[in-house]
């Protein structure tokens, strides 16, 4: 019985599991066990050591695991950037070992081996729930992506778009600093970097692949800590243990309600948050390590006398987050200012530590901006509703959905959200919760994530990133009203009452959506269709918060308990979706549920062998290359697989790229390659071969080796009489440029 009580039994079993579904999936145990040791030994032992040393008080054990774990990625970064600019990327191994070394002989050092306070032992039951729901939601988000993402051909062959580009940079990462646009010679590379340079010290020091790091083993800690983060931050907010669970659970398993069976949620959840992570790694990143950041304002904001320790963590995953996601810095300001100015206007005083905090973080906002983004806003515009008119094209099947239908998508997917976020008014229910500065910081941060992804458009619709990035801190807002609605002792007839209510709920729910039938509208039916339903359902819910409002007037005892019914019916009527959500995370999606790219047979021998028989300063010219119209994105595999640099292969993600197609409004993939003369010299050499051509690559750009692709396109005949065959595999084949 004792041994049940323990949190080591489920975290043992999570891992047992995780072993077992990445060995069905093709991950060696050797692969694993070192990976496993690389994140314990090189992370997680001395990022721990770091955070006790820092932070101090009294914790439970496995927030600090979790936060020590981040501590642990932010310094390896950190490390390996002048570590590969040296031209040793093993150097980046001198940090942990130093760190140790100090924590076992500095002996004012050696008592934080033992904690750093007496810590929290977390209650069985959440323990268990929350090893339960962080088990499901990463090993159900990851066998999906697994499944279509394989390790060898042709499961690798269709992955989704943007994998190909990720493992590319992983490779620009593992051989160059500062790094460049791998598919494209002589471009700058204008981006959130820090994940790759992660991925690349992980290379380094294990021997594991790339490609086996992002579709597999990377992820898998990164979400764990994020979720044991956010559980704490709950725990934090609150002072009790099941709204940190009740966040995990309503961020990651709650869908918004939408009455239609030929859309369960009308496409407006986009991406659920458990999924983004596997098809951006930059995004899963940035999220881990801003979620200490938070747990530390929330002390630091609320005990402003809490020393240097937390101040120096704070800096150091600042410098972190700076080139993990762009989003988080600005949305990171936004809930300081939210805490800055709420405070001036109800207490009249300047918030100090919001103060600090502001101006830490802004010379980290302009570093990344000039030098990480080079100043440019990649073709960010003020777009209003541009999401919800994705969401609104495809659920009419039309390319130009009318202002009406936008609108009521708009309108959908906030009711919608309204019911799984219903918590948040219970924020309200006490007022002096506005004035808990670490309250204001996650509201605030919460509404600029929310506000940039409805107002803005980016690129590739990458406004909802900022959407994406505040969905567990709206979550937690939510769960801390909850805490407040339900902080009395619930009575069983209360207990029955609130269940009806939520039954209610859902029979409500199930009852409109059976009023529209299953089959997809058509364009010009799409907003009567919608709009009948979703009035239906407003209306119910109107009526019944009116009726229980006049009975609040009528029987006092009824009034506090109004907002806890509230929340119940809104809570099932957003049960059938999320039950739903929950199934179908379960069951993983039949097909890729992105669009994806075709790669070919081969290309991963092909490319492996030329990274292994050049040097990587090499230039690689492919015929891999978009001439004609075609989608531009379809060929970053060259570079991705190779790890060098390609003279030209794929545009699809270059600034100036995202500038001209936001500037002519056509996709980027419609953006033709700006330099001609390049493009027409490197199809020379593979369709017109003598010589010439072939020598002009290599005079006039440094081209060392050719790679081609048959399946794409075949080259002359005659090309092997100007360039040496050096390897063939699958569809494609290696030539060397001779000297």
């Amino acid at each position: 019985m004792n041994l049940l009580r323990s949190g080591w039994v489920p975290t043992a079993l999570v891992l047992a599991v995780t072993v077992a579904v990445l060995r069905y999936y093709d991950v060696s145990f050797r692969d694993t066990a070192v990976f496993g040791a690389s994140v314990i030994l090189g992370k997680t032992v001395p990022g721990v050591l770091l955070w006790r040393a820092c932070r101090g008080g009294s914790r439970f054990f496995a927030e600090e695991v979790a936060a020590g774990t981040v501590l642990g990625h932010a310094i390896i970064v950190l490390g390996y950037i002048p570590a590969r600019w040296a031209g040793y990327p093993l150097l980046v191994l001198v940090w942990p070992g130093v760190t140790v070394a100090a924590f076992l002989v500095v002996p004012a050092l050696r008592r934080f081996w033992r904690g750093a306070g007496n810590t929290v032992r977390v209650p069985a039951p959440y323990a268990w729930g929350t090893a339960v729901l962080i088990a499901f939601t990463i090993l159900s988000s990851g066998s999906a992506f697994f499944r279509h993402h394989g390790l060898a051909w042709p499961g690798y062959a269709r992955p989704y778009v943007d994998l190909p580009f990720h493992l590319g940079l992983v490779g620009e990462l593992k051989h160059h600093m500062p790094p460049a646009y791998p598919a494209v010679a002589g471009e700058p590379l204008y981006y959130h970097w820090f994940a790759y340079a992660d991925m690349a010290a992980t290379s380094w020091v294990t021997g594991i692949e790339p490609q086996t790091l992002v579709y597999r083993l990377f992820m898998l800690p990164i979400l764990a800590a994020s979720l044991v983060l956010f559980f704490a931050i709950g725990r934090r907010l609150t002072g009790r243990w099941w709204p940190g669970l009740a966040a995990l659970g309503i961020a990651f398993l709650a869908w918004a309600p939408t009455p239609y069976v030929w859309a369960p949620s009308l496409g407006a959840h986009v991406l659920s948050p458990d999924e983004v992570a596997w098809y951006s790694p930059t995004h899963g990143f940035g999220v881990m390590l801003f979620a200490p950041v938070v747990l530390l304002l929330v002390d630091i904001l609320r005990q402003p006398r809490s020393g240097s320790g937390p101040w120096t963590l704070f800096v150091t995953l600042l410098m972190a987050v700076m080139g993990g996601k762009a989003v988080f810095l600005p949305i990171l300001l936004a809930g300081l200012s939210a805490v800055l100015i709420a405070t001036m206007v109800a207490q009249r005083r300047l918030h100090r530590p919001a103060v600090v905090a502001i101006l830490a973080a802004m010379p980290f906002v302009l570093i990344a901006q000039l030098v990480l983004f080079g100043g440019q806003s990649d073709g960010m515009i003020v777009h209003p509703g541009s999401a919800f008119a994705t969401v609104a094209a495809e659920t009419a099947s039309t390319p130009d959905p009318s202002v009406a239908l936008v609108a009521l998508v708009a309108l959908l997917s906030a009711f919608g959200r309204v019911c799984i976020w219903a918590g948040v008014f219970g924020l309200a229910v006490r007022r002096k919760t506005f004035c808990d500065p670490s309250i204001l910081l996650i509201l605030g941060m919460s509404v600029a994530g929310v506000a940039v992804g409805v107002i803005l458009r980016f690129p590739g619709s990458s406004q909802l990133f900022f959407y994406n990035g505040v969905i567990p801190y709206i979550s937690l807002a939510a769960a801390c009203g909850l805490a407040i609605v339900f902080r009395e002792r619930i009575t069983p007839g209360f207990r029955v009452a609130l269940l009806s209510t939520a039954g209610g709920g859902v029979v409500t729910f199930l009852a409109v959506r059976e009023l529209d039938g299953s089959t997809r509208p058509t364009a010009d039916a799409a907003v009567l269709r919608i709009l009948g339903p979703f009035v239906a359902l407003v209306a119910i819910t109107g009526v019944f918060v009116v009726v229980l409002a006049m009975l609040g007037r009528r029987h006092r005892v009824l009034r506090p308990l109004s907002p806890a019914f509230v929340v119940a019916f809104f809570t099932g009527m957003a049960l059938p979706a999320s039950l739903f959500h929950v199934r179908q995370m379960w069951q993983g999606p039949a097909s890729p549920p992105l669009p994806s790219t075709t790669i070919s047979s081969g290309i991963l021998e092909a490319g492996r062998w030329l990274r292994d028989h050049s040097r990587p300063g090499d230039l690689v010219a492919t015929n891999s290359v978009c001439i004609n119209e075609c989608h531009n994105r379809n060929f970053f595999a060259v570079s991705a697989y190779t790890e060098r640099r390609i003279l030209v292969e794929d545009w699809g993600f270059e600034l100036r790229t995202h500038a001209e197609a936001m500037k002519r409004n056509i996709p980027d993939e419609a953006v033709p390659f700006w330099d001609r003369r390049r493009l027409a010299d490197n199809d020379a050499a593979f369709h017109r071969p003598s010589s010439e051509t072939v020598r002009r690559l290599r005079d006039a750009y440094g081209v060392r080796w050719l790679f081609v692709d048959r399946s794409y396109d075949r080259p002359a005949p005659g090309l092997g009489r100007f360039a040496w065959l050096r390897h063939e595999a699958g569809a494609c084949a290696v030539y060397e440029i001779p000297n």
